[in-house]
């Protein structure tokens, strides 16, 4: 009977703890839904803590409500000071319950840095517990950051060995994690005095990370040594990334995944187009330009040979087949193209019978020819031309233009002065403004020795290149922005002066210009002018002029022969 009693006894009381902690785990969840109001918080938090006083978590939560009162009770010394007081006390009986709690920890030690900003006392130090939460997090990069960052505000007064173990926790809380907290991160950073060092131990080391970086300093006009050489190293890690890219993309294609290796290619390509050549101005070779021209002219060489290995056909609607035999100047590399070209019956062979059914194949083919310099092959199609009768559709003057540059050009480079005019004015006939052909024939005439005819020429030409002046009329690029334009030369060096102002005087912007893609001068837009040399290459060249840190007022571009303006 009294073993009987002591069972029932014993389940009363069980039925009656689980109650309580029901009725405490009900009122922490009431609590916990009137977050916008301490005061309603804190008195449900507090009966809960009556009912059940083992609950670490409803301690927790009064030791927030706490600190919410005291956060908006600033103008109030007396209701400030004892709430946070009440939620130190809160904070320490929950670590009582669960000193593993790495919440409490980090709330516990937020509280405490917020205690020592108002110089109340403050019965334990903020740092050892910030520490505690992170070391107690494991592998929390949100918990070890939020420590970081926080303690990143207090950088000049730790200590040493406190900012090694702070740089510990933002290099493995950065590692990883995207943009968007790296930049919040730089934010943080700026507002503690842009300690260098501590950019050099926790930046991850990826080109995404330093183009984040070398942006946040650009936007701010800060350090351009900084952000040159940030940018430099981004760009040595693309061309690396590019070569590893590209081995794969070969081993792909060596086991027949064509679109595998044109994805590998394509990456390639994307990253290699990320390159600015910042290096230029950091005055260090980070890696060498020829690679990179290299394994650019390598990429859309295996891009061209996948695109015809799965069409078995030339169709060059996106230009990538044109693109690679427009790079490519090795004799060894074009002649195995050609062969892989000729092994999947693709080619038209120069002095067959029937050259002109397939107009672009046969400019594909002739522009190969010529960079092979089988000037000789190029001329006898022109022979076959003259004795055939072409009726050219719409779709095929593109290519027939090409093919009668290519001729002229071929006959120029034979000495064959007055064939290379007539194929070049054949085509004009096709192509009235095709500058290429202008400046050949003036090159065809001036080897004639016949001024009249170049001079018309030349005026021809003039009238299809850029002006030697181009008003923008005070145009505005916003900060982020830019201004591109493609200009038209005769080929030959130039100089460019460009005219430009702070859109807001007192605010000198930083400019980034491009020339062809390349970075070829950064600095402050207050200058009045800056001058750039253009070597000599196409009859094309893009300027690109970005507005970087603030906007800019852009007045004029001229543009002059190779001597200085």
């Amino acid at each position: 009977m009294k073993k009987k009693i002591l069972t029932i006894a014993g389940l009363a009381v069980l039925v009656l703890v689980q109650a309580v902690v029901a009725w405490n785990a009900r009122l922490g969840w009431r609590a916990r839904a009137v977050e916008n109001d301490p005061e309603a918080k804190i008195r449900l938090l507090l009966r809960a803590e009556k009912v059940f006083p083992w609950n670490d978590e409803v301690s927790l939560e009064l030791g927030r409500a706490y600190f919410s009162r005291g956060a908006e009770a600033l103008g109030d010394p007396a209701r400030r000071d004892r709430s946070f007081e009440l939620s130190v006390a809160a904070f320490l009986r929950s670590l009582r319950l669960d000193p593993a709690s790495s919440s409490a920890h980090f709330e516990l030690a937020q509280t405490l840095l917020y205690m020592s900003y108002l110089g109340l006392p403050v019965p334990l130090g903020y740092f050892e517990e910030y520490k505690r939460a992170a070391e107690l997090t494991g592998h929390s990069s949100q918990m070890h950051y939020d420590a970081g960052k926080v303690l990143l505000g207090r950088w000049d007064g730790l200590a040493a060995e406190e900012k090694d173990f702070v740089a510990g926790l933002l290099k493995g809380a950065l590692s990883g994690k995207g943009e968007e907290r790296l930049a919040d991160f730089l934010e943080a950073w700026n507002l503690a005095g842009r300690d260098q060092a501590l950019i050099d131990r926790v930046l991850p080391d990826d080109s995404a990370s330093l183009r984040t970086y070398a942006r946040f300093l650009g936007e701010r006009a800060l350090s351009l040594e900084a952000r040159r050489s940030a940018l430099a190293r981004a760009e040595a890690m693309d061309v690396a990334r590019a070569r590893t890219e590209l081995d794969q993309a070969r081993r792909d294609a060596e086991s027949f995944r064509t679109a595998d290796s044109s994805a590998r290619c394509t990456a390639a390509l994307e990253a290699l187009g990320a390159v600015r050549f910042y290096q230029a101005l950091v005055g260090r070779d980070l890696f060498d330009p020829k690679e990179h021209k290299a394994l650019l002219t390598a990429a859309h060489r295996l891009l061209a040979m996948n695109r015809i290995e799965e069409t078995r056909s030339l169709a060059d609607g996106d230009g990538v087949i044109a693109a690679y035999i427009a790079l490519e100047d090795d004799f060894t590399a074009l002649g195995e193209f050609e062969t892989f070209i000729k092994d999947r019956g693709l080619a038209v062979e120069a002095g067959t019978d029937s050259p002109f059914k397939d107009l672009h194949t046969l400019a594909f083919r002739m522009a190969v020819d010529f960079k092979l310099n089988r000037y000789r092959d190029i001329a006898r199609v022109g022979s076959l031309l003259s004795s055939s009768s072409l009726v050219i559709a719409p779709s095929g003057r593109p290519s027939y233009a090409a093919i009668l540059r290519l001729i002229g050009e071929a006959n120029l480079k034979l000495d064959s002065l007055y064939e290379a005019e007539r194929y070049y004015r054949m085509a004009l006939e096709v192509a009235p403004d095709d500058l290429d052909v202008l400046i050949g024939l003036e090159h065809c005439y001036g080897r004639l020795s016949d001024e009249t005819r170049a001079a018309e020429v030349r005026l021809a030409i003039g009238r299809l290149t850029s002006p030697a002046v181009t008003d923008l009329g005070g145009r505005i690029v916003a900060k982020g922005g830019s201004f591109e334009s493609t200009f038209l030369r005769a080929g030959g060096p130039l100089k460019v002066r460009l005219e430009l102002a702070p859109a807001t005087p007192g605010r000198p912007p930083l400019v980034t210009i491009l020339v062809d893609g390349r970075v070829a001068w950064e600095g402050m837009g207050d200058t009045g002018s800056i001058e750039l040399a253009v070597g000599p290459g196409p009859v094309r060249f893009s300027l690109e002029i970005a507005a970087v840190s603030d906007a800019v007022r852009l007045d004029r571009i001229t543009l002059a022969g190779g001597d200085p303006l």
